[in-house]
């Protein structure tokens, strides 16, 4: 088994670690959802992808359980993304991978929430997509919906046009969670 390989089965397993289910279906749709977005992504970029979540596995510190110590959200997805890249750092470092190669995918984890350059960008889409297409169910029943609006606006404000085209053209199978996201896509259109 390659490096590679190895690498993002370890992500995978850590991953199952998490206290949210969903982990690692999330990250392999994040995966699948980058490659849509851009095909020929290089093997930084789609561990980028896979591992961007990657501390929720390790420190169990999720949005649902510890955002309150943390001051606002902005705060706790900053510390998120550091957390994660630097989980995502000792784990390619314990590989073998060189330095640019760590350099270049830790940037892209520790920024994936606000974007950078096109790459990062990409993986923030990718993750905002797979948010809409997988884990809102289970947000919404676990949080509500007024928790779900404000997720969805922030998840929504934060991606490319052509990211938002996607989110407005999921079908949504829960009627709550459709009517959720069409007034929010609404509102911020306005």
């Amino acid at each position: 088994m390659n490096k590679i390989t190895k690498t993002k089965n370890e992500i995978k397993e850590i991953l199952k670690e998490s206290p949210l289910d969903f982990e690692v279906k999330h990250a392999e749709h994040t995966l699948k959802r980058l490659l849509e977005l851009m095909p020929d992504a290089d093997n930084a970029v789609q561990i980028a992808a896979l591992a961007h979540d990657i501390d929720r596995g390790v420190y169990k510190i999720t949005e649902t359980h510890n955002l309150k110590d943390f001051g606002n959200i902005d705060d706790f997805k900053r510390e998120h993304a550091i957390r994660s890249a630097q989980v995502t750092k000792e784990l390619l470092e314990k590989n073998g991978f060189d330095e640019d190669f760590i350099e270049k995918v830790t940037s892209i984890v520790k920024n994936h929430e606000v974007g950078g350059d096109q790459e990062t960008n990409a993986v923030m889409d990718a993750d905002s997509i797979s948010y809409f297409d997988y884990n809102i169910y289970e947000y919404y029943e676990k949080n509500g919906p007024e928790k779900t609006k404000n997720k969805v606006r922030f998840m929504s404000t934060r991606v490319s046009p052509r990211a938002l085209e996607v989110i407005k053209n999921i079908d949504y199978f829960n009627e709550e969670v459709k009517i959720i996201v069409q007034g929010v896509l609404t509102d911020i259109n306005r």
